[in-house]
């Protein structure tokens, strides 16, 4: 008899949590913010790939680093630390307005791959003059690398209360209109004809996906958001061809990445959790291709 990847990682998932709360206590927090994280963005996962955004996905890199450099400035300036809750709205506020930029560029008449590249390449501007301006006016209050690899270790119950709310937000699409929004990729004049607009969920998707990257910068980084954006839909379409289970699933393969991950790092240190994180969502992905 086959066990359900969705078991299997549900049972790992809690065995791991209960091992960090008795063995690494200094890790549970941690990963509770790694679970919820993972399960937050994967859940868009599937939503980003059938409607062919996996570039503007892979680009949620280059935006949260962007957002979370701009963010930290007020953050630094209010006296207040990247775990504050005035830290992740600014952060939202900036992935927001420049997710947007994507869609009123795509307005002028360019592809969408060319609408996120031309966005990307004023983010990129605009990234280098902050990370500038951090060095030059708060290099003593304000270490960039920290925003591009989270501060994993130094998560605590507060941290994850104030991410809880965005996450809880941000998994509101997918839950509620998913279904829909992936029937929409494979016929959208047949959606449209039933009254759905799927110009509509393509905002409200980029509105959610906001949300859920924002949400989870601390934990993650700038970086590693954009993986788990693309990696648990892929990993879940070579698993199975049906539409309603994809969601499911990639968030299933979400986390028992995260739960294997946190294994890796308690026995190898050196190997930072989210790295971690995308090299076992990679030899999922394998172990399907060579069965």
């Amino acid at each position: 008899m086959r066990i359900p990847i969705e078991v299997v990682a549900a049972v790992l998932a809690t065995a791991t949590l209960i091992h960090a709360h008795f063995y690494t206590p200094l890790l549970f927090w941690p990963l509770t913010s790694l679970v919820l994280s993972a399960i937050a963005l994967a859940a868009h996962s599937p939503l980003a790939i059938s409607r062919r955004m996996t570039f503007l996905a892979h680009a949620q890199g280059h935006n949260i680093l962007t957002a979370a450099l701009a963010a930290a400035i007020p953050t630094v300036v209010f006296k207040q630390s990247l775990s504050s809750a005035m830290f992740y709205l600014f952060t939202l506020l900036f992935v927001v307005l420049l997710n947007f930029a994507v869609l009123t560029t795509e307005r002028l008449g360019y592809r969408k791959d060319v609408a996120t590249g031309i966005v990307m390449s004023f983010q990129l501007t605009t990234t280098i003059a902050l990370l500038y301006v951090i060095r030059t006016l708060y290099a003593t209050t304000l270490d960039p690398l920290a925003l591009i690899t989270g501060e994993y270790v130094l998560i605590g119950f507060g941290d994850v209360l104030t991410q809880l709310p965005m996450l809880a937000l941000a998994l509101i699409f997918p839950l509620a209109y998913g279904i829909k929004y992936l029937y929409a990729a494979v016929d959208e004049q047949f959606t449209e004809s039933l009254g759905i607009k799927t110009r509509r969920l393509d905002y409200l998707f980029l509105a959610s996906m906001s949300l859920a990257v924002s949400a989870t910068v601390y934990t993650l980084g700038s970086l590693m958001p954009a993986v788990l954006l693309v990696l648990p839909g892929a990993i879940a379409a070579r698993y199975s061809p049906k539409l309603t289970d994809q969601i499911p699933l990639a968030i299933s393969i979400a986390v028992l990445a995260s739960a294997v991950a946190h294994l890796l790092y308690t026995a190898l240190p050196w190997l930072w959790p989210s790295a971690a994180l995308g090299l076992v969502m990679l030899a999922l992905l394998l172990a399907k291709r060579y069965k």
